[in-house]
């Protein structure tokens, strides 16, 4: 029997406290506006991941989900590791990312999305001061906003805002890439259900509770 429900009848918060009280090993999957993971080994949250994020911008991306689902897969683990310390402290952290993001999602609903300038690039950075010109330099019509933090090793909420300041100076517009068509794959032969592990039980138990 697997552990999963709806982020109305717990938020993520309470899924992360319950999941330390009962000493889970395996992962929190949150599936919503923004899906991503959270990796417990014995309580512990060690590795977290989403919409190509890791760590703290991860947790505070997957924060600011409202309406989704949750799923808990006993036994899953991660070869990484993206945080370090009490998961208080890490929480603590990504609630101060969380609300970063909060004030940027109306500009930039979502990381997969495509700046284009709408401006020579000269002209973008005779606009702009110095600090932003090695992101108009990166910006090709092409690269998602993912693409460029990653291209440019900037955390994403750097790119994002950086690129927000553009949008408000009419510099920059952001478009939807192009679907990737690829040939259907043949249908493989379903996972087997992870065993239920004590951790888990008691976790069902304290959310029935």
């Amino acid at each position: 029997m697997a552990l999963h429900g709806t982020l109305q009848q717990a938020s993520l918060r309470e899924l992360i406290d319950l999941a330390v009280y009962s000493s889970l090993t395996g992962s929190l999957d949150i599936t919503g506006e923004r899906s991503g993971r959270i990796y417990f080994l014995n309580g512990q949250i060690y590795h977290i991941e989403c919409d190509g994020q890791i760590g703290s911008e991860a947790l505070g991306l997957l924060l600011n989900v409202q309406d989704g689902t949750f799923n808990v897969t006993s036994g899953a683990r991660s070869e990484h590791q993206s945080v370090w310390g009490d998961h208080e402290s890490i929480i603590r952290n990504a609630e101060r990312t969380a609300l970063r993001w909060r004030r940027l999602w109306h500009h930039v609903p979502s990381l997969n999305l495509i700046p284009v300038l709408v401006v020579s690039e000269d002209e973008a950075k005779r606009q702009t001061s110095v600090a932003l010109h090695v992101l108009i330099e990166a910006i090709d019509g092409r690269k998602r906003l993912n693409d460029l933090a990653t291209e440019l090793r900037w955390s994403a909420m750097d790119v994002v805002e950086g690129v927000v300041q553009l949008i408000t100076q009419r510099l920059v517009q952001l478009e939807h890439a192009q679907p990737v068509h690829r040939e259907p794959t043949p249908a493989s032969s379903p996972r087997p259900t992870p065993s239920v592990m004590s951790s888990i039980d008691r976790l069902l138990a304290i959310l029935r509770s």
